[in-house]
Formats: C-alpha cells, sequence, structure tokens
C-alpha cells in the first residue's frame, strides 16, 4: 500500500456507487472537488492497466483529508497556467522524456509512479508518451538498447541459445550479442519494446534541464505557500515565458542563493573534491583539520545561536551537494552541537569525515549521534554498523 492510499475510501464499492468517477471531456468541477472523486481511466490501454495503481488511488487530491492535502491540476488544465518549452512541450512532457531517456518506459517493471498523476495530471502515461513519439520526440529502441539492462547470467543465455562462447566481463557479453546475433534473432524473455529520445528529444531534455533539476530539488515546496514562498517547477518555469531556458542555471542559482544560502545549480560536478593516493588523502586531511579548528569560534558561536539545528544541517547538506566540504563540515559540527537528532546528520558527516581520512573525528561524530539519536528511530542502527567500520580503520591506520 502505497502513502496515498492511506487517504482514499477505505470501502472500494461504496465510491463506485457514489458515481464519482469524471471523464475528461466533462469536468464536474463540484465532483472533482470532494476528495473523494477519481480520475477517468477509460482511455489506458488494457495491456497497460496493470502497470497502475486501482482506479481509486487516482483522487482528485494528494494526501487527501489531511493538513497536506493538495488539488491535482490535470495536465489540460495545467497548459492553461504554465508556459510551453520552444519546442511546445510542457513540463510533464519533458519530464516523460528524462524518464524515456533512463530506457524504462513505457511499462516500467515497477509500474507507474503516482507523482505522473498528483504532480504532473498525466493520467494516462502510454498515450502522452504515444503523443511525444507521434511528434518526433521519441522513437522505439532496438532490442540491443535493453541489453545494458539485463542481468550477466541473461546475456549469457541469450548467447547460450545461438550456440555462442559466454565468457568474458558483461561488456564483452553485449559487444558479442550485437556483433554475432541480428536484431531478430535476439530472444529476450518477456521483452516489451521501451523508448528512446530521438536527436530531437535530446536537445528537448538538454535545453530544459531545469525540469527534472527541479523535480529532484530537496527544498521543493508545496504550491499554495502554505509554508510561505513557494519553490516548485511551476515558478521556474514561469521565468521563461518564451521559452528561452539559456541561463536557467544563472536564475535558478539566485533564488537558491537567496532562499537557502547555497548556489546549487551551478555547481560543477567536475570540480567537486575528490581525494586520489594516500599522500593526497594525508595532506587534505591536514588541511580539513586546519580549516575546521580556525572555525572553533564560528562553531561555537553558532551552536549557541537559537533553532534546533535543522537549519544547519540543510545547509550543510546544501553544501555537501556542490563540494564544499569545508563549509558542510562546520554546519554539521553546529547541528551536532545543538544535539539535533536526525540520523542523516551523522550519517552526512561521517561521511564527509572518511573522504577525507579524519577517523577518530568520524567515531566522535557517530558516537554523538548514538547518544542524540532517539533508539525508536530505526536509522540509528545504520550507525551503530557505521562504528565497528570505522574503528577497524583506526586500527588498520595506526
Amino acid at each position: 500500500m502505497g502513502l496515498f492510499d492511506l487517504f482514499k475510501p477505505k470501502n472500494q464499492k461504496e465510491s463506485q456507487k457514489r458515481n464519482n468517477t469524471v471523464t475528461s471531456s466533462s469536468i464536474n468541477r463540484a465532483i472533482t472537488d470532494s476528495p473523494d472523486c477519481y480520475a477517468d481511466s477509460s482511455s489506458i490501454s488494457p495491456d497497460e492497466k496493470p502497470y497502475y495503481q486501482p482506479d481509486t488511488y487516482y483522487t482528485y487530491y494528494s494526501y487527501a483529508g489531511s493538513g497536506m492535502g493538495t488539488k491535482v491540476v490535470p495536465f489540460d488544465d495545467r497548459k492553461e497556467t504554465s508556459y510551453p518549452s520552444a519546442r511546445g512541450l510542457y513540463v510533464g512532457e519533458i519530464m516523460l522524456l528524462d524518464y524515456c531517456n533512463k530506457g524504462n518506459y513505457p511499462k516500467p517493471k515497477s509500474g507507474y509512479p503516482g507523482f505522473w498523476w498528483f504532480k504532473y495530471g498525466i493520467r494516462d502515461i502510454g498515450h502522452a508518451l504515444e503523443s511525444l513519439e507521434k511528434r518526433g520526440f521519441l522513437q522505439w529502441a532496438p532490442k540491443t538498447g535493453s541489453l545494458k539492462y539485463m542481468r550477466v547470467n541473461e546475456l549469457k543465455q541469450i548467447l547460450s541459445d545461438a550456440g555462442l562462447p559466454t565468457s568474458g566481463k558483461k561488456a564483452d557479453l553485449i559487444e558479442r550479442i550485437i556483433l554475432e546475433i541480428s536484431e531478430d534473432d535476439i530472444t529476450i524473455p518477456d521483452y516489451d519494446a521501451k523508448y528512446e529520445l530521438t536527436e530531437l528529444g535530446k536537445a528537448e531534455l538538454k535545453d530544459n534541464e531545469y525540469v527534472p533539476y527541479m523535480h529532484n530539488h530537496r527544498h521543493l515546496t508545496t504550491e499554495d505557500g502554505r509554508f510561505g514562498d513557494t519553490f516548485t517547477v511551476w515558478d521556474i518555469n514561469k521565468l521563461f515565458p518564451d521559452g528561452n531556458t539559456s541561463d536557467w542555471r544563472k536564475k535558478v542559482g539566485k533564488i537558491e542563493k537567496k532562499r537557502f544560502g547555497v548556489d546549487m545549480a551551478n555547481a560543477n560536478p567536475d570540480t567537486l573534491q575528490k581525494t586520489d593516493n594516500e599522500d593526497s588523502i594525508s595532506e587534505k586531511r591536514d588541511m580539513m583539520r586546519a580549516y575546521i579548528n580556525s572555525k572553533q569560534d564560528v562553531i561555537k558561536k553558532g551552536i549557541k545561536s537559537p533553532g534546533d539545528g535543522y537549519d544547519e544541517e540543510s545547509k550543510g547538506i546544501d553544501y555537501r551537494s556542490v563540494g564544499k566540504d569545508k563549509e558542510a563540515l562546520v554546519q554539521f559540527y553546529i547541528s551536532i552541537g545543538k544535539r539535533f537528532d536526525a540520523p542523516a546528520l551523522y550519517h552526512e558527516a561521517a561521511i564527509i569525515l572518511r573522504k577525507y581520512g579524519m577517523y577518530e573525528e568520524e567515531l566522535e561524530v557517530i558516537k554523538a549521534g548514538m547518544r542524540n539519536v532517539p533508539e525508536s528511530n530505526w536509522r540509528r542502527g545504520e550507525l551503530e554498523k557505521r562504528i565497528n567500520k570505522v574503528e577497524e580503520l583506526i586500527h588498520k591506520n595506526k
């Protein structure tokens, strides 16, 4: 049972008796305002049905009946309040390109996530994909495109069935299949064809990277502003009324800097701090220790500042996401000093400390986590396991 199921009618037959199903051609606004109403699914192909939750899952409210309840905006309605890209695609369609780029659509093994309806208003994903195909953004991938997602034993079976050698690494097996077996003769059990992006689709996704970026952003808010200023993909979409997104990182980064203190959109993965050989680790460990020592007054002052440590933990995670390990560690130490009780705080700090070979410091941080995180928190066990590992590293490096 998914999270949204907790807020659905418990008696499915009773819900059906209400006859609240709504068709896209004649939406009754009064009915769709009811948390018990669910969206029409009549256009979904029978072979696609198994990849969705039961129809009663798709109500017009996410978290219906709770303080987090939010009304769903169907895709056609969303088009009236958002801007299309320069090529005419809307936010939900761009997200579909992103998921097709992973090679799992249509008919993903784990089914279609509920967010396609609750966040993007797309009820019939199969037909939305067909529309993207017709407009030239998607095409059917050859069977060979699925090989990289298969297990080694499955690849070996294909080769064995064709009377070919099965030795070698996964890359070798894939190459042998492609070179030695024709597309028509490749037999993949329970194979479902998948979409891949055309050159047009690749260009569209690249030009609108802000959409998947915002989809995965850790600081997303609700749209209604109940918790203050909003920060959603729809807010960012409104920054590009003409579809020109060439400076999206600059605009989003400016908002992030103002709201969260860290410009994450402009972080360059190639410049993130890394550790290489032992000499490099030793040198960087000494530099990190020196930096933390120089910030002792800042840390002590921060610990005495108002708050429970949540803001510092959050800012530290933001710093770490853009490779600013030193700044992140300062924030984590302040949060730890305030005895914040989230396991993620101690886990994230420990990751940085181990990266720099600061095993003694990591042990102290994990011990602090064991003191501050309630025993009832199931993630506390992860910290306990980490203690054993770091103690081994300390003994090994004596």
